[in-house]
């Protein structure tokens, strides 16, 4: 299950490796996946310390190969600690002989290790962040390598220290340059790689626009127009992690304002009624509550509502609704059943035309239109408030969607 030291022993460790990733790099027919019992780490930990591993490129990507295997599994993730985190980030992050490939399977291993909250505090301890954010802008990187990286920093920026530290490394701007270099070839027949790395990268931004700072960056950034065209993605884990980042950013102002005239309005509506994952249609509805419920207060009179449009350009975030994805295709964790209320999906038809009205940044109408705006919302607050019970416990890890 895993190697001896490398000293005098190369050709035998590396059979031994070789065989191993053959048989298990497809999480889906993986029998070390399966197999219960627990795995020994001392042997894989001695070779990725060993000091000339860098110097022998192809023994060191089997190397990363193993160990993002094993670590798809619970018991493994907690057992990394601190020196084989430092490990992997010195030999694929910063060592200047790393290849492409060994930095993307690095950046592949710390994704999965960082479902644990420890191994999140061990890569920013050894400088692990910043080398991933630098590999996210990085033009002249591989999609691949781009997309492991931009994998890795949506794993680490759930937790909070993470999306301090991704923040302020700028990487809220690699994250958004990324998104836009991506929507740019989206007229270009989609590959597996790209659809995989566009995932993984509004899976961060969902992350990290859990955090304040982080929203008016995204915004700053232009981010906003692009989130909203994610919406109406293809893929159905892109469009709940651009929901959930669209909930998330609209809580500021001066985004809210950007939201509607950028027809997201619409975009969450269209989500909300396609009921097809009870996660995304709750985010959809979170983020219709926050771009359109200071609307719908029947106490505004007009001038108040003009008063309020005065106000958009504030940077106050208003509500704690914020959410969180976990890394893989975007959605790694929602895998829970929910129950909502029948006619939801209708009031959210119905309610369609009225709400377009909104996207243009004009109040909504009143009547009839207000009417079916106001069961959307009800309908909004009922899904949130289920998936808010539900997201209480930690999202599990699920190997399927994962490096």
């Amino acid at each position: 299950r895993a190697s001896g030291p490398l000293s005098g022993r190369r050709e035998q460790v590396a059979r031994t490796l070789r065989e191993f990733v053959d048989a298990n790099e497809d999480a889906r027919a993986s029998p070390n996946l399966r197999d219960e019992r627990r795995d020994e780490l001392g042997g894989i930990t001695s070779l990725l310390t060993d000091g000339d591993l860098p110097g022998d490129q192809d023994l060191a990507l089997l190397a990363l190969k193993t160990l993002k295997i094993l670590s798809r599994k619970e018991d493994n993730r907690r057992r990394f600690g601190r020196e084989l985190c430092r490990a992997v980030v010195r030999l694929a992050l910063t060592h200047p002989r790393a290849s492409h490939a060994i930095t993307a399977e690095g950046a592949n291993v710390v994704l999965n290790a960082c479902y644990e909250k420890e191994n999140v505090e061990y890569v920013l301890e050894c400088g692990g962040v910043e080398p991933l954010v630098r590999r996210v802008a990085d033009t002249g990187e591989t999609l691949r390598c781009r997309s492991a990286a931009a994998g890795a920093v949506q794993s680490v920026c759930f937790q909070a220290a993470g999306r301090c530290r991704v923040r302020d490394c700028d990487g809220v701007a690699a994250l958004v340059a990324l998104m836009k270099e991506l929507d740019r070839l989206s007229n270009v027949t989609d590959d597996d790689e790209r659809v995989m790395c566009r995932a993984r990268v509004v899976g961060a931004l969902h992350n990290v626009s859990a955090d304040d700072d982080a929203i008016r960056l995204i915004r700053a950034c232009d981010g906003v127009p692009h989130l909203v065209r994610l919406l109406s993605d293809d893929d159905d884990g892109v469009c709940g992690s651009a929901a959930g980042a669209t909930q998330n950013v609209s809580r500021e102002r001066a985004s809210r304002a950007l939201f509607r005239r950028g027809g997201a309005v619409h975009a969450l509506t269209e989500l909300l009624a396609r009921g097809r994952d009870p996660a995304t249609q709750a985010r959809a509805a979170g983020a219709l509550l926050n771009i359109l419920g200071p609307d719908l207060d029947d106490g505004h009179d007009g001038a108040s509502r003009e008063k309020a449009r005065e106000n958009e350009g504030d940077d106050r975030n208003e509500g704690d609704d914020r959410i969180e994805d976990r890394p893989g295709t975007g959605d790694a964790k929602e895998n829970f059943e929910t129950k909502t209320n029948a006619g939801s999906n209708e009031d959210a038809r119905r309610a369609l035309r009225g709400s377009r009205s909104s996207g243009s940044g004009r109040p909504p109408a009143e009547g009839s239109e207000r009417r079916a705006l106001g069961r959307l919302l009800s309908s909004a607050v009922a899904l949130t408030a289920v998936w808010d019970g539900l997201f209480e416990t930690q999202p599990t890890f699920d190997p399927k969607v994962s490096a």
